[in-house]
């Protein structure tokens, strides 16, 4: 199911004066765009329009990381009700890097795993690429207790 033409322009519409207002240090802009976001999110699923961008996006700018994992959850689930294999590989991905960074490494390295298993049946390049990094870097650390350190694929951007 392919992201609703006017959905997709509104969010990026969205997350594009989101970053330009983090980039000029806007804090109260910032809280404003973040805001619309979530109230656009909420009310296209609450519509009938639920799709994993929505949330995938949302979580991508919330720094809350319990929240992000719960919007990210969010949209997984929504992956996986509509079979959209690409979101899920790439929202499972964004989990193994949150866990990293949390320093579960056992439970970031298995939902990278899951995100590459999915990721080779599409055709994100860049995506099956990150996560093999990803997996490169951190698989070693898949058992401490410690995040996987400043390696490139295992700090979330």
């Amino acid at each position: 199911m392919a992201v609703p033409t006017d959905v997709h322009a509104r969010v990026l519409d969205l997350v594009t004066d989101l970053t330009d207002a983090s980039l000029r240090d806007d804090t109260r802009a910032q809280w404003r765009l973040y805001g619309e976001l979530r109230d656009y999110c909420e009310s296209e699923a609450a519509a009938g329009r639920d799709h994993p961008f929505l949330w995938e996006s949302l979580a991508d700018f919330t720094t809350d990381h319990v929240a992000a994992v719960a919007l990210y959850q969010r949209g997984l689930v929504q992956a996986r009700r509509i079979s959209a294999v690409e979101y899920e590989a790439s929202i499972l991905f964004e989990l193994a890097q949150r866990h990293a960074q949390d320093g579960a490494m056992a439970t970031a390295n298995d939902l990278a795993w899951q995100a590459n298993e999915l990721a080779a049946r599409t055709d994100d390049l860049d995506l099956r690429r990150d996560i093999s990094q990803f997996l490169l870097t951190c698989t070693p650390h898949a058992h401490e207790s410690e995040p996987c350190g400043p390696e490139p694929g295992c700090t979330p951007p």
